[in-house]
Order: C-alpha cells, then sequence, then structure tokens
C-alpha cells in the first residue's frame, strides 16, 4: 500500500495509524472509480489519491475543524468523499440524485469496513449521513436538517465533481452563508466565475484539478 506522506506533506502532525487509514481508503475507492451507468453517461468518480491533497491544503490553511466544520457533498455517488472528509469533519453530508448510483454507498462502505477491521486501521468517524435527491431541491435540505439539525446555511464547505457546479454555485450564492466555501473537482487550469463568490485558492492540491471559491457578500 502506497503512503500519502507526499500527499499530507506540512500539514497537521497526524498519527500513523490515520495516515495508513486514508492510504487504505484511497486506494480501496480509486480502484471503484466506474460505477453504475445512470441517465448522464457511464459515470466517473473522483480520485481520491488527488483528493488527498486537496484535503492536505484545506489543513494547512486552517479550513478543516473536526470539531466545527460542517461538510456537503452536493453530488456525493457512492460517497467515497463523504468517508474521507469524515475524519476531518464535524459532519458529512452527501446528496446524490441518483438512487442506483447511491445504492453503491452501503455494500462498498461495508467492504471497506471489513478490510479497516483486518486491518486493524481507524473506522470512519459516525457522523456520515448520505441522501437520496436534489441538491437543488429546498425541501430535501428541510428533511435533511430535520434527521441532522444542520440546515444549508450551516455547511462551511460544500463540494461538487464538477457536474451541475455553475447550478451549485448559484444556489451556494443565494441560500449559503457569508464565508461558506466552495471546492469544485474537475476543473483543468481554466476557472470559471461565479456572482456572489470569489476565487480563494485557484489550484487547491497544485494538480490543476480543484479549485476553492468563497461566498462575500
Amino acid at each position: 500500500m502506497k503512503p500519502l506522506e507526499k500527499d499530507w506533506a506540512a500539514a497537521p502532525v497526524m498519527d500513523d495509524r490515520l495516515d495508513r487509514t486514508l492510504a487504505h481508503i484511497g486506494s480501496f475507492y480509486d480502484a471503484r472509480k466506474f460505477g453504475y451507468q445512470g441517465n448522464e453517461g457511464y459515470r466517473k468518480s473522483t480520485d481520491l489519491r488527488k483528493f488527498a491533497s486537496c484535503i492536505g491544503e484545506l489543513l494547512r490553511e486552517g479550513l478543516l475543524d473536526a470539531d466545527r466544520t460542517v461538510f456537503t457533498d452536493l453530488g456525493c455517488a457512492d460517497g467515497r468523499v463523504n468517508v474521507m472528509m469524515s475524519y476531518f469533519v464535524r459532519a458529512s453530508i452527501g446528496i446524490e440524485i441518483d438512487p442506483e448510483i447511491l445504492s453503491e454507498y452501503e455494500p462498498r462502505k461495508r467492504a471497506l469496513l471489513r478490510e479497516i477491521e483486518q486491518g486493524s486501521l481507524e473506522p470512519p468517524p459516525d457522523n456520515l449521513f448520505l441522501f437520496q435527491g436534489s441538491s437543488l431541491d429546498d425541501s430535501l435540505h428541510g428533511r435533511i436538517f430535520e434527521e441532522t439539525g444542520f440546515r444549508f446555511e450551516d455547511t462551511d464547505l460544500f463540494y461538487t465533481y464538477i457536474t451541475l457546479h455553475d447550478a451549485f454555485a448559484e444556489k451556494i450564492s443565494r441560500d449559503a452563508r457569508d464565508g461558506a466555501l466552495y471546492l469544485v473537482y474537475g476543473f483543468h487550469r481554466v476557472l470559471p466565475s461565479y456572482e456572489g463568490l470569489e476565487v480563494l485558492i485557484p489550484d487547491v492540491g497544485q494538480q490543476h484539478i480543484a479549485a476553492l471559491f468563497m461566498k462575500r457578500s
């Protein structure tokens, strides 16, 4: 198993067990990058090896707090990003519109947990909440609040793998709190502009694939 030292370089110190756990999670999901062929075609998923570098930079910048940060993946697929982020946030919320894609979450997580137990690694915290529906549906966010206690405006960090990134940006600009962050994965050097949001880090993780935006009043 390849360690994550280079991905976490200069990040706050983590114990060896957590480092090995995150390396295993990355390897587990990156071996399963393609999944159910939904209405939009054959789906690809976030590369967790690359995403680990994004987390490392967010940690170095003090933008993640395990006791405070509420994270929401607006198109979570099988929940892989939520699983990795759960170690660094107070709540890891995911939303997936396609029920067939979301159905991959439970069996994959069970398989992952078996491997984590067998390897004496650190299991994910009990802070994962995944929902089926549209991230643009206000009624769904009402249900999320009922089940988790977190409103849309409580989210500190939003995430998407570029799909519907502009529509999500519009909702964040309209409904999120001032200072909320929006991490978009899947760019290649050329960044969009969103009304009400400004670029905070144009190349998160130094891989020309993710950018971080912030809502300004």
